[in-house]
């Protein structure tokens, strides 16, 4: 089997580029721009206000298509997929931007739009036929009903001389036979970056290997025969801020987080619940969170541009990643150039206790940990904080517990900085201690710390 060594994908990157190579980081007009969306789980009518402003703004930036990644509905409701499509030609009649250009639907179903939902019990043939996207073969039927192009299981499309290609929800299976079966057709060992979009991220990629929800590696088995593939995939809803959602390997990897909410981890205390863990905190509101990206493409980089569409606001600094076939956004390479976030000087640690309820209301003697945020250090915002309870037997301070807790603003833009955090232990997890301080150390998304700063020790 034929395999493009990165080599290969450097001479080719550097034939595509030419005497051009390098014009581009001086800025000038990008090859390709679109916008990226994914888990936009339109549910009620009105709820699509975020989606006209993310097509709004990829519009006036230039756009020559738009990607999202699966889950356009929320329950697979054909009504849902329906206002998701009216919301696209609104904003892109006939497929058109105000100047003429044609912008392309890079679109694929994910499972919320394609799946079995409890609305579907008990009702009658007709019933489902009229709206369930699910329903025999209304995937097919309803996508290029409201699209007006044909539904393919895989679909490849040109734009602006770029590849893309796009697996429907179950379809990523296919994909290693796919490409086999037409690199050569669609140019996919010419060292020119193409890009894959599919629902679920492609394991041991973004986030790592405990990314839920990924998919089990059948794509990225596709994928690292093409160092020159660019995937762009969702589900997960982890944070744009999280810098492990760009992660190059084999080829490069990208998680497009969510234009509904985001989905933080399951282990800290403000998360995720957890099976089994009962937690002190209430989950952070991160229904606030709505995030997309515009990427642009040069002939020798591609500068991705994180936005949030609630507050209109960039989410950090772009990435803008090299196309000479380095892998600049490895993360054992990037972790080890990151600086952990640090407190200010004199910042102190402030403890109190009151009875209160733990995230299932039961009343619960607590004990509430607080601080004042860490302050971004040159290469890192705080993710979230690591805090140890200690106590002290004979001679030695012994940790009792620790917990971990996310920044407030951890998915927010760096203009909406969370000024505090705080933590909260039931004083059962304490294990008895008579007397305890706490200490509290920030950390950055790959889990550099900073310097802890610590509480007075108290009497419990």
């Amino acid at each position: 089997m034929f395999h493009l060594s990165r080599r290969m994908f450097l001479a080719g990157a550097a034939a595509t580029a030419g005497a051009r190579a390098f014009a581009g980081f001086a800025g000038g007009v990008p090859n390709l721009t679109f916008g990226v969306l994914s888990d936009v789980h339109l549910e009620r009518p009105g709820d699509e206000d975020t989606l006209l402003k993310a097509f709004t703004y990829f519009r006036d930036n230039g756009a020559d298509g738009v990607l999202i990644a699966g889950d356009i509905a929320n329950t697979g409701r054909i009504e849902q997929l329906k206002r998701a499509a009216d919301c696209f030609f609104r904003v892109f009649p006939d497929s058109k931007a105000p100047d003429g250009r044609r912008v392309e639907q890079l679109f694929v179903y994910g499972n919320h739009d394609v799946g079995n939902w409890g609305w579907l019990k008990g009702k009658d043939e007709a019933y489902l036929r009229e709206h369930s996207i699910a329903h025999k073969d209304n995937r097919s039927k309803i996508w290029e009903d409201l699209f007006h192009e044909p539904y393919r299981p895989i679909w490849a499309k040109t734009v602006k001389g770029y590849t893309f290609i796009g697996a429907h929800w179950g379809n990523e299976k296919d994909l290693d036979a796919f490409l086999q079966a037409n690199a050569n057709t669609l140019n996919l060992r010419n060292g020119k970056p193409f890009f894959y979009t599919q629902h679920p991220h492609p394991a041991n990629t973004v986030q790592g290997p405990w990314a839920w929800g990924n998919d089990k590696g059948v794509a990225t088995r596709a994928l690292e025969k093409f160092p020159n593939a660019v995937a762009f995939s969702g589900h997960s809803h982890y944070s744009l801020t999280d810098e492990r959602s760009i992660w190059q390997g084999s080829f490069t990897s990208i998680g497009t987080s969510s234009l509904r909410y985001i989905f933080s981890q399951y282990w800290r205390d403000n998360g995720e619940n957890h099976n089994g863990i009962v937690k002190q905190m209430k989950m952070l509101p991160e229904h606030s969170g709505r995030q997309g990206m515009l990427v642009r493409v040069y002939n020798d980089r591609m500068v991705i541009e994180r936005r949030e569409f609630v507050y209109g606001e960039s989410l950090g600094p772009d990435w803008v990643v090299p196309l000479d076939g380095s892998p600049a956004f490895a993360f054992e390479s990037r972790k080890a150039a990151k600086i952990a976030p640090a407190f200010a000087p004199g910042a102190k640690v402030e403890v109190s206790r009151a009875v209160g309820k733990d995230r299932k209301g039961k009343e619960t003697d607590q004990i509430t940990v607080c601080f004042p945020a860490a302050l971004p250090s040159a290469t890192s915002r705080v993710h979230d904080y690591e805090v140890t309870a200690f106590a002290y037997h004979e001679d030695v301070d012994y940790p009792v517990t620790s917990k971990r807790v996310l920044s407030e603003s951890y998915f927010l833009p760096p203009t909406r900085e969370a000024k505090s955090g705080h933590i909260v232990f039931a004083v059962s997890e304490l294990k008895g201690s008579k007397e305890v301080y706490f200490a509290v150390r920030p950390l950055e998304c790959f889990g550099r710390k900073g310097m802890e700063i610590c509480s007075d020790m108290i009497r419990l």
